[in-house]
């Protein structure tokens, strides 16, 4: 028991004396500076995760070495965000929407007046902003969401879908977390799938298809990870079952190129249409 405790020690150790190039290096995330995310934002507008750590941080050190290495999370991330570390006590200053941020000490461990505004005075580490939704002519997030201590997979996937995908318009993120984890963590889930009955729109939408039933029309796509969630994961739910009985369940991709007949017209997406949705002929 203590060699196991004295291997753990070392290794604790070994990720805090980790130098911040060390860091970089043991990471699959493409980092840039918060100035590089601010300019990048306005050209191509895209959420950014901002990191904060300390040089002293074990945990953050793990963080990057297990988090911000696996190779699908760095993807999605490089795919999507701009990816940002920054050194809570750092000593240089920094401009941030348009504010400047100077240290106020140069002693070590003091932290960056940046990071306690961003951190609301809560200086725990690591802790990730997530930001989302900029509007330059008011120059402020529609969406800012702080996550304080270290995420692993588990914690940070249904929160980057959160971010990207705009969800905070509908529903919280302990709603949604809950909804995730019951989409892709529940092992009967593919089961009750099965037990629905959904109908493809081809189907229903064919001119001929004859029902009493009211149709509920689930409208998504095979790209959104929002949608996927609310499929395996809300419409899955028990307590659903005897109200989705009384309708149609038509699961409907937008980007489908068959032709759809709806209220004695044809619809029927345009091979040269650039967008997913469906156009009257």
């Amino acid at each position: 028991m203590q060699k196991v405790k004295i291997i753990l020690l070392l290794t604790f150790f070994f990720f805090a004396a980790q130098t911040s190039a060390q860091r970089k290096e043991m990471s699959l995330v493409n980092w840039i500076t918060l100035q590089e995310a601010q300019e990048a934002v306005l050209k191509q507008p895209k959420p950014i995760l901002l990191d904060f750590y300390t040089d002293w941080c074990g945990w953050c050190k793990r963080m990057m070495a297990t988090t911000y290495s696996d190779s699908s999370i760095a993807f999605y991330l490089n795919q999507n965000f701009y990816s940002v570390k920054f050194d809570a006590e750092g000593k240089d200053t920094v401009v941030f929407q348009g504010k400047t941020y100077a240290p106020t000490s140069m002693s070590p461990k003091t932290p960056h007046p940046l990071a306690v505004e961003l951190l609301q005075g809560k200086l725990m580490y690591p802790s990730t902003l997530f930001l989302n939704g900029f509007d330059p002519k008011k120059n402020e997030f529609q969406i800012k969401l702080l996550a304080p201590g270290y995420l692993d997979r588990e914690k940070i996937e249904p929160i980057l879908i959160f971010t990207l995908e705009n969800v905070y318009r509908n529903t919280s993120l302990d709603d949604f977390t809950a909804s995730f984890n019951t989409a892709f963590r529940d092992t009967t889930v593919d089961a009750k799938l099965l037990n629905m009955k959904w109908k493809f729109p081809e189907n229903v939408f064919d001119g001929n298809y004859k029902s009493s039933k009211k149709k509920l029309v689930f409208m998504h796509t095979y790209w959104c990870n929002s949608c996927k969630v609310m499929q395996r994961g809300v419409f899955t739910d028990s307590l659903l079952n005897k109200p989705l009985e009384k309708f149609d369940l038509v699961d409907f991709n937008p980007e489908l190129k068959a032709p759809l007949f709806w209220r004695d017209s044809l619809y029927q997406k345009l091979p040269q249409d650039k967008f997913p949705f469906i156009h009257s002929l």
